[in-house]
């Protein structure tokens, strides 16, 4: 047995505790590191090739008999992984059985296709990276990619930097350099700072996102409970009051006009328009649950939207008194193909039912992975601001705008499954290790148990 286990066990005899077990220790061999990183910083980068095809796409398949046996060493890998290819099967056969009555694309086809099977094989990296780098470095190279891949030239970017631009990568790569330090009061001081940046330049999504990180982040410092299980069941229901709390007190700053008198008037806009400021600033759901109701089964990945599904997606938005009869629905939703502005929306639309189960997989491991960081003090700040973002993506962000938060996400988040247990390292014991200990931090040095020599044997009384 490894010494460091032997170590563990013989600590939780002599106090009674839980042991942690031990993670495969990490590859000493730099190259190796290197390699690692050099495939993150493809990923973020996401430099294109043709077809949709990106550079990290063609690094992450070279690796694949390096990290497709790591998978299985996850809970929940292969059912993410299995999900996801009969999702990326269904578009295909979906374009070939819509073609009677729709126009269908053979390029949108492959690419909206490999969008999906590249993310699968990214998220493969991830996991793989995570055995061979610490956690804070692998967010940070990844950090070092999403950085490389702005565009100043793209369409919104002039509009708001920012916004459009650096907000996501240098919340990235300076959550992650202050998960490095060590230091808590350093990733609370950098979430604020990155709160009040969001909040003065009209990001409102991001803004409720980074408070919610910080609040989560602070809370870590209440010393956790001894039953792991329901303290993350626990977590899961305080998250969504969290959530609930911080809209609202969101939406009641931004009515105030504490985020600028343009926000106010566009947020105002909205709720006035719609009745609810989701539904106001996000029209598209609208339209994609008018789209459901109207073909519930899915269009394919390489489906052209015919003008029937384009006058049902109109009609659901009308309903909601927004004016769909503009050139953003015309050209940005279905000019060509469907782009619903929502993860759901999209895999509905590209993927049909085999798309919305694998999104269920990815939710259900997501809430019940960040549930488990916090209830084991490990949720770290940057891996909260990926998941807040990219669950808030599930609804309101394209795909693959979406896409490398939703890698990052679920790479950072797959649990560790427990070593298999030994004679000497019962089931009950490796169970109940705190997922710390899963991610290779080394477990608390026992507590040495002190006998006292023994008396030398009464001998007969001195005379």
């Amino acid at each position: 047995m490894p010494l460091r286990l032997e170590s563990a066990l013989r600590a939780e005899g002599a106090a009674g505790h839980p042991v942690p077990t031990v993670a495969a220790r990490r590859d000493p061999r730099r190259w190796v590191r290197w390699l690692a990183i050099g495939a993150l910083v493809l990923i973020g980068a996401r430099i294109s090739l043709p077809q949709g095809i990106e550079v990290g796409h063609v690094a992450a398949l070279v690796l694949l008999p390096v990290w497709l046996p790591v998978v299985r060493r996850y809970r929940w890998g292969w059912a993410l992984f299995g999900t996801g290819v009969l999702a990326a099967l269904s578009g295909i056969w979906l374009t070939f059985f819509n073609a009677g009555d729709h126009s269908t694309d053979g390029s949108l086809l492959t690419s909206t296709t490999v969008l999906l099977v590249g993310a699968l094989l990214a998220i493969g990296v991830v996991l793989w990276a995570r055995r061979v780098l610490p956690e804070s470095s692998v967010t940070l190279w990844f950090g070092v990619g999403l950085l490389l891949a702005v565009n100043p030239g793209s369409p919104l970017y002039p509009s708001n930097p920012w916004k459009f631009g650096f907000a996501v990568p240098v919340a990235i790569i300076a959550l992650s350099l202050a998960h490095k330090s060590g230091r808590r009061w350093l990733q609370l001081l950098v979430l604020g700072a990155l709160t009040v940046a969001s909040g003065l330049n009209d990001s409102r999504s991001a803004f409720a996102i980074l408070l919610l990180a910080a609040i989560i982040v602070a809370f870590q410092v209440i010393p956790k409970g001894k039953n792991r299980s329901l303290s993350a069941a626990r977590m899961v229901l305080g998250l969504g009051g969290l959530t609930a709390v911080i809209y609202n007190l969101g939406q009641a700053l931004i009515l105030d006009g504490y985020l600028g008198a343009s926000t106010q008037a566009r947020t105002l806009q909205q709720v006035e328009t719609s009745g609810s400021l989701i539904l106001g600033g996000r029209p598209e759901l609208a339209a994609t649950w008018a789209l459901f109701r109207h073909q519930w089964w899915g269009f394919g990945s390489g489906t052209v939207p015919s003008v029937t599904d384009i006058t049902a997606a109109k009609t659901g938005m009308a309903a909601i008194n927004y004016a769909p009869d503009n050139g953003y629905v015309e050209v940005y939703l279905f000019g060509g193909h469907y782009e619903l502005h929502s993860i759901a929306g999209d895999f509905f639309a590209h993927f049909g039912l085999p798309g919305l189960l694998f999104l269920v997989v990815v939710v259900i491991a997501a809430v019940w992975g960040i549930a488990i960081r916090i209830a084991d003090r490990t949720a770290t700040g940057v891996i909260v601001f990926a998941t807040a973002t990219s669950l808030w993506g599930v609804g309101f962000s394209p795909f693959y705008s979406a896409e490398p938060l939703f890698v990052l996400m679920l790479g950072m988040l797959a649990i560790p499954l427990a070593a298999r247990p030994t004679e000497n390292a019962p089931h009950s014991a490796l169970r109940r290790a705190p997922l710390s200990a899963r991610l290779g931090a080394p477990p608390r040095a026992p507590v040495p148990v002190v006998t006292p020599d023994p008396l030398p044997p009464r001998g007969p009384r001195a005379r």
